[in-house]
């Protein structure tokens, strides 16, 4: 959000009137934005566990076949495993596994990672238009001179 309004407040109006944000700020923007999803992902995978990969469908939750030893349903069983404390509902914790999977590896993933990957330019493209804009060597030498380092 800071780099969105950085390269808005360092832009520029143009003489056809309308208004240039500011490019290296831009591009620097873009490149922080495309890293976030993914590190959200590998995050939430990570809080997850496998177990949101291996839950067992909504089929089988609401499943009434006989399975257990005790005559226990396929459904029960599986709510019995599912269960964590008693104040979280095993559905409840069901959904927010399923919206991770969503957005982790299913029909939303499309939209959250590729996207968010892409939908800016290819990263590769950002790296070098910061390259080229930024004035990296510039830099070097304006922190040998703070720094008192002579060429």
């Amino acid at each position: 959000f800071c780099c969105g309004i950085a390269c808005s407040a360092e832009g520029h109006p143009t003489k056809a009137g309308n208004y240039q944000i500011d490019l290296l700020l831009a591009n620097v923007c873009k490149q922080n934005v495309t890293r976030f999803p993914y590190e959200i992902v590998r995050l939430a995978e990570d809080i997850a566990g496998g177990l949101m990969v291996t839950m067992p469908s909504q089929k089988d939750f609401e499943s009434d076949l006989p399975a257990g030893r005790g005559g226990e349903s396929v459904g029960a069983i599986c709510r019995k495993y599912f269960a964590t404390r008693e104040d979280v509902d095993v559905e409840d914790r069901q959904k927010v596994l399923r919206l991770l999977e969503n957005l982790c590896l299913g029909t939303a993933a499309v939209g959250y990672r590729t996207e968010s990957m892409h939908g800016a330019g290819s990263p590769q493209a950002q790296r070098i238009m910061i390259s080229r804009q930024g004035n990296i060597q510039g830099k070097k030498d304006l922190a040998r001179a703070i720094a008192g380092i002579e060429k």
